[in-house]
């Protein structure tokens, strides 16, 4: 039987010496998870193109830690061969006994004209929907999934022998993969012109089964948190705009959570997936979406 101590949350979802690797982890979600996990005193590698999101984030989550976490800037472009390879080699030489979580972290949206075309389209006009789905163009397409689903392909593959040495060093723990997708991946409706960003984002969560499979005998679980909304996050500030700030509260009305998602729901599910909790939990989807599968037309 098992103990109180066994039981307690601090056990349980206790992840305090554990080294993890976010990209995109200035902004957003990324920063998000990893602000939750420094606060819960693992150490913290936050990957981006943004020199100054990152310095910035890494000062506001460092001033408040005060469980033994931080958090680390690396600047690379994980969508370059050469990124990757920075990334690699700056952790391997950093953490010499391995990480223990990874989360690929990918918001490539390059189709922002169809977005803003998106509720002025003539549904019954063929040659406006048609004009509409290719606004973007191709480059659209190859930008969202070179940085959606290609570039974590291979960072993934580039840090998997840290995450087994991670794993080797932690006994009664798994190194965690942890693959953010979104709502958008799994809903039938158009997600507002941005075919390129959902079609990335279901991708994503049929490669986080694959990989799940793949990684078995490494004992390397997979894990994937699907999003719905969630109100846009910055180093140091809020929503930028009230406008922006309107919006959101708006749509989070209409689902059935009555309000967008926060730090905290982001917090939750990162915690229950990078932890002893998390343990019996492999190849799955975590729908983070405040219910909006319940009520959109979706392939769940």
């Amino acid at each position: 039987m098992a103990t109180s101590k066994d039981l307690s949350a601090q056990t349980i979802f206790g992840i305090k010496g554990f080294v993890a690797v976010i990209t995109n982890g200035a902004t957003g979600v990324g920063l998000m998870a990893a602000q939750t996990l420094v606060t819960n005193g693992a150490r913290v590698y936050i990957v981006s193109r943004r020199q100054d999101f990152l310095q910035k984030a890494a000062e506001t989550v460092n001033a408040g830690a005060s469980s033994g976490g931080k958090l680390v800037p690396i600047t690379a472009d994980i969508s370059q061969t050469d990124g990757i390879r920075t990334i690699s080699s700056e952790i391997t030489r950093l953490e010499p006994d391995g990480i223990n979580i990874l989360v690929n972290n990918g918001n490539v949206s390059p189709e922002e004209r169809a977005r803003s075309e998106a509720y002025t389209i003539d549904f019954s006009d063929a040659n406006a929907v048609s004009k509409w789905m290719t606004t973007d163009g191709p480059d659209a397409w190859k930008d969202a999934y070179s940085g959606n689903i290609a570039s974590h392909h291979f960072l993934t593959a580039a840090l998997l022998p840290l995450l087994d040495k991670g794993r080797q060093q932690t006994p009664g723990h798994s190194s965690a993969i942890i693959n953010i997708a979104s709502a958008a991946g799994l809903t039938k409706t158009h997600s507002h012109g941005q075919f390129a960003f959902s079609s990335t984002k279901a991708a994503f969560i049929h490669l986080t089964k694959e990989w799940a499979h793949t990684f078995l005998p490494l004992r390397v679980r997979v894990n994937c948190i699907s999003p719905g909304i969630f109100s846009p996050v910055f180093p140091g500030e809020g929503v930028r705009d009230e406008g922006q700030r309107e919006r959101l509260e708006r749509v989070g009305n209409e689902i059935p959570a009555g309000r967008p998602g926060k730090e905290t729901d982001i917090g939750a599910a990162i915690l229950y997936l990078c932890s002893k909790a998390g343990t019996y939990v492999n190849g799955q989807v975590l729908h983070l979406d405040g219910g909006i599968l319940l009520k959109a037309p979706s392939t769940v």
